[in-house]
C-alpha cells in the first residue's frame, strides 16, 4: 500500500530518490503499455490545483506522485508528519536514466524549445553512454503536430516518456492522451531538460541541501517573482486546511 501524505488535498507519495527509481522500474514492468502517469507536486502545483478541479483530479490518479520542493515538505510538517525525502524533479529524471540504462528501458524525450530535447539527449548520453534514447521532440506541437508526434512515439513504443510542458500542461497532455500513447509511463517534468541542456544553471550543491534553490533561481530569473507570489498564501492555506483530506476539491479563491 502506498504511504501517501495529502497536502492541500493532493496526494504525494512518502518515498527516497531510490525507491522512486525502483517502483518506476516496477511500473514499466507491469505496465504492458498502458501507460502509468507520474507525477511531480510542488508548491506551484497544489496551489494550481485548488483552482483547477480538473488538474486536481487528474493529480488524485497518479501511479505515483514525489515531493518536489520546499513548500512540499513545509506541508508536511505542518501537519506534524515527514516526507523521508524531497525529490527534485531532476534528480528524479537522472535516477530514472540511471534505472533505464541498467534495465534496458527505452526512453523518449517530448518538450522544451526547439533544439532543448536535442541537446538534452546530448549532454544525458555523456552520463549514461548505454542509454537507449528512441526519439526527442520539441514541445510546439499545436494541430496536426501532436497527431504526428503521438504516431511517432507509438511506433517506436518506449517504456519512458519524459513530457516538459510546464504545469499544468503537461499533466493534462499525458491524461488526456494515457490511453492512446503505447507507452510504460509517461512523466511529467517540468523545467528539467532546460537544466540537462545547460539553458538553465542549478544552484551550487549547498545552496540545494538548505532548500534555498528558488532563491537562486529567482536571482537569474526575476520574472519568476510572479510565480512566487503564491508561497505566502500557500503558507496561509496550509496553517487553516491543513487537516484536507485527499480528494476533496475546495477551490482557492484569487486572492
Amino acid at each position: 500500500m502506498r504511504e501517501q501524505i495529502t497536502i492541500l488535498g493532493v496526494p504525494i507519495d512518502n518515498i527516497t530518490l531510490e525507491e522512486s527509481g525502483e517502483i518506476t522500474k516496477k511500473l514499466i514492468l507491469e505496465s504492458h503499455k498502458t501507460c502509468k502517469m507520474i507525477f511531480a507536486p510542488n508548491t506551484e502545483f497544489v496551489m494550481k490545483a485548488n483552482k483547477d478541479k480538473e488538474f486536481f483530479d487528474i493529480l488524485q490518479q497518479s501511479d505515483l506522485s514525489t515531493p518536489d520542493s520546499v513548500g512540499i515538505m513545509l506541508g508536511a510538517k505542518m501537519q506534524k508528519k515527514k516526507f523521508k525525502q524531497r525529490i527534485p524533479g531532476q534528480a528524479y529524471f537522472r535516477e530514472v536514466l540511471r534505472v533505464a540504462e541498467k534495465e534496458g528501458f527505452t526512453v523518449y524525450l517530448l518538450g522544451g524549445m526547439p533544439g532543448i530535447p536535442e541537446k538534452t539527449k546530448e549532454n544525458v548520453l555523456k552520463s549514461f553512454p548505454n542509454l537507449k534514447i528512441v526519439g526527442t521532440h520539441d514541445g510546439y506541437i499545436e494541430g496536426e503536430k501532436e497527431r504526428e508526434v503521438i504516431e511517432e512515439i507509438n511506433q517506436l513504443q518506449p517504456n519512458i516518456v519524459f513530457v516538459a510542458m510546464g504545469a499544468p500542461k503537461q499533466e493534462k497532455w499525458i491524461y488526456q492522451h494515457r490511453k492512446e500513447l503505447k507507452v510504460d509511463v509517461a512523466t511529467g517534468q517540468g523545467g528539467t531538460f532546460d537544466y540537462e541542456a545547460g539553458r538553465i544553471k542549478r544552484a551550487p550543491k549547498a545552496i540545494q541541501k538548505m532548500g534555498m534553490e528558488w532563491l537562486w533561481r529567482l536571482t537569474r530569473e526575476p520574472k519568476r517573482i510572479i510565480r512566487m507570489s503564491v508561497l505566502p498564501v500557500y503558507v496561509i492555506k496550509l496553517f487553516f486546511k491543513k487537516d484536507k483530506t485527499k480528494g476533496k476539491f475546495e477551490p482557492i479563491k484569487a486572492e
